[in-house]
């Protein structure tokens, strides 16, 4: 049995048949809904850079790039320095997704709650359990980058990959629900 794949946070674990609907906004109009797109362009650079890591991942795997490549790779990812600042791991890519979390969990969030109703809080929650997810496997990732550098086995190659996967399907899917569920209310109530 593969105990690492038990022990690896997935898109699973975001449990998505329990995430809630934010309910209408009543008055929204379409240009508040446009505004509130903002966070999806937030989101594609989230994504670009986790392409770029894609492409790190690749080269090892094609024997273009030494192992210690992803290592200098996800430390320079943004929302792996958000993280760092944040004082809760590793580097860029990590670091801006979690300075993107943190601005939500501690801005953005704080003041569609404030705005919205029991619906909208709901979504708000669920967000917060995601985000969790998230940085867990930010953490994970980056430990499996080190350990590659330490052991560039192909074990441990496939573990890294293996994270990474999950890490961009959780992200993926986080940020289409998220997308989704705050667009309307961003653009009523702001935040971003």
């Amino acid at each position: 049995m593969d105990t690492t794949k038990a022990m690896r946070p997935d898109v699973a674990d975001l449990d998505e048949a329990s995430r809630p609907k934010a309910p209408p906004i009543p008055g929204a109009t379409e240009m508040q809904s446009r505004q509130g797109r903002q966070l999806a362009a937030i989101h594609r650079m989230h994504l670009q850079q986790m392409g770029r890591v894609r492409q790190v991942m690749d080269e090892i795997a094609a024997g273009k790039a030494a192992p210690a490549t992803l290592a200098k790779a996800v430390p320079e990812m943004e929302m792996t320095r958000n993280y760092r600042q944040f004082g809760n791991l590793c580097g860029q890519e990590c670091q801006f997704l979690d300075y993107h979390h943190g601005a939500e969990e501690h801005q953005v969030f704080p003041h569609l709650e404030g705005r919205g109703n029991d619906g909208l809080r709901a979504v708000i929650d669920k967000l917060r359990e995601e985000h969790k997810v998230v940085h867990a496997l930010l953490e994970r990732l980056y430990s499996d980058a080190v350990r590659l550098v330490q052991d560039p086995s192909g074990d441990a190659f496939d573990e890294a990959k293996a994270t990474f996967e999950a890490l961009e399907r959780v992200v993926r899917s986080h940020f289409g629900y998220e997308e989704e569920e705050l667009e309307e209310a961003l653009g009523v109530y702001g935040g971003l």
